[in-house]
């Protein structure tokens, strides 16, 4: 049987196979056998193992490196363990901190360039990824190119950046009259979870850690509410969920608005604003409008109920336009504000992708992290930990959060100045491509 070809492809099990031959040869060519250099004992290993003496040296380069006897680990492709998804790594915290990477730059009266970002990036945040990744990440958040003379860099989304500047004017004024706020989101917390580190003796020789079960656990998903003054009582919804997908897939506009009418409106001082993002189980519309699935009839009817005149023998294609044009954007049309104005309270949504603008996120942080570190990774424990973790958040996190809050929505009020002055001694135009040329 011929030698095989240098790019003959061996499995990991043959791959160590062939190391564990030459390591043999080597052996007994130390021990004075009739190998007397280093070229005979590939050459013996090649003719052993029936494969070429290239493909062997390429196979033990490896192992050249290690200390004599200690064999290379051959992980097959399958076999490899896989890194964590660079998405994994963006959370809102470092989401938070891309956008104002881009929005520094702005106010360096630089432009931002994927390639600027990207080692930013890499140097106040260890991202350990590749720009493509980043510009995947970039888009996600709201962010697309523009032409400024010739060059493209990336800039927010005029809808996006129309929602912050609208909520940021709105938030300014409602502080102002000393309006009282409310905060509401959901998260969630899973059986097993814990602290990633823990200290352990490292002297004995049977020292063991905490034993973490495999696998996240059951699923509890956390609502509640408060106030720069802390939780609103009487407001905690903690419930158990399916152990698949993302939790919001868990949260259903029937859970939320139950718990809105029967758990915080109660609870809450009269005239108050309620902050909340845009979830798709805050946003049920009353009537919901139509869209190019539905047909002429069905578009007809939402737009007579809009007060709008319908002239006869109109085409689908100009119904369509009919309906875009008289969506207006204080026209929420939800029943979660319905609701509220219904009992003298008013909703205050956050532009998309600014999770950083609601404090119970970083309340959110802290009641995570005084879990973690007293989990029993019994499902039967969890609740009353979670309970007793809200408990533990004082009247002062909640002061402090709020304030990060504020000083995070007043920097970027400020900055939006700067951007648009920066922005405007520019000609820019969007385009359509992902493409950076810098």
């Amino acid at each position: 049987m011929a030698a095989q070809p240098a790019h003959y492809s061996l499995h990991s099990q043959g791959k160590e196979i062939v190391f564990n031959v030459r390591q043999y040869f080597q052996k007994e060519k130390e021990n004075g056998g009739i190998l007397d250099d280093i070229s005979k004992v590939t050459c013996r290993t090649a003719a052993a193992t029936k494969i070429s003496e290239r493909t062997v040296e390429r196979m033990c380069k490896d192992a050249r490196d290690n200390e004599e006897n200690q064999s290379p680990k051959f992980m097959s492709p399958k076999k490899r363990k896989r890194a964590t998804p660079i998405m994994d790594f963006f959370d809102n915290f470092n989401e938070g901190v891309l956008c104002r990477t881009v929005f520094n730059f702005y106010e360096k009266k630089e432009i931002p360039t994927l390639e600027k970002i990207h080692e930013e990036m890499k140097t106040n945040l260890s991202y350990p990824g590749g720009r493509e990744s980043l510009r995947k990440v970039l888009k996600k958040i709201g962010f697309n190119y523009a032409n400024v003379d010739g060059r493209k860099f990336l800039m927010k989304r005029n809808d996006v950046t129309y929602a912050r500047c609208k909520f940021l004017r709105e938030m300014r004024a409602l502080r102002s009259s000393d309006k009282n706020i409310i905060y509401l989101d959901e998260t969630w917390i899973n059986q097993n979870y814990t602290v990633s580190k823990c200290w352990v003796d490292s002297n004995a020789e049977t020292a063991m850690g905490v034993r973490v079960p495999t696998g996240k656990g059951a699923r509890l998903i956390v609502l509640h509410a408060g106030t720069k003054n802390g939780f609103i009582p009487g407001a905690a919804l903690v419930f158990q969920a399916k152990n698949v997908g993302d939790y919001h897939d868990q949260m259903n506009a029937d859970t939320f608005e139950n718990w809105f009418q029967t758990q915080l409106l109660p609870n809450i001082p009269p005239s108050s604003i309620i902050v909340m993002d845009n979830a798709s189980y805050h946003s049920r519309n009353i009537h919901k409008p139509p869209t190019s699935a539905s047909n002429k009839a069905t578009i007809r009817e939402w737009l007579e109920k809009k007060g709008v005149t319908v002239p006869e023998g109109l085409l689908k294609a100009e119904l369509m336009h009919l309906v875009t044009r008289h969506i207006a954007d204080t026209d929420t049309n939800f029943v979660i504000d319905k609701t509220a104005s219904e009992h003298g309270h008013r909703v205050v949504r956050l532009p998309p992708y600014h999770c950083q603008y609601n404090p119970i996120e970083l309340i959110w942080a802290q009641v995570k992290g005084y879990v973690s570190k007293r989990n029993t990774f019994r499902i039967a424990d969890l609740k009353p930990l979670v309970h007793e973790s809200i408990n533990n958040i004082t009247a002062e996190n909640w002061k402090n959060a709020v304030r990060h809050a504020e000083n995070l929505q007043d920097d970027d009020a400020k900055r939006d100045v700067v951007i648009d002055h920066f922005l405007n001694s520019f000609i820019v135009t969007l385009t359509s491509s992902d493409e950076d040329s810098s």
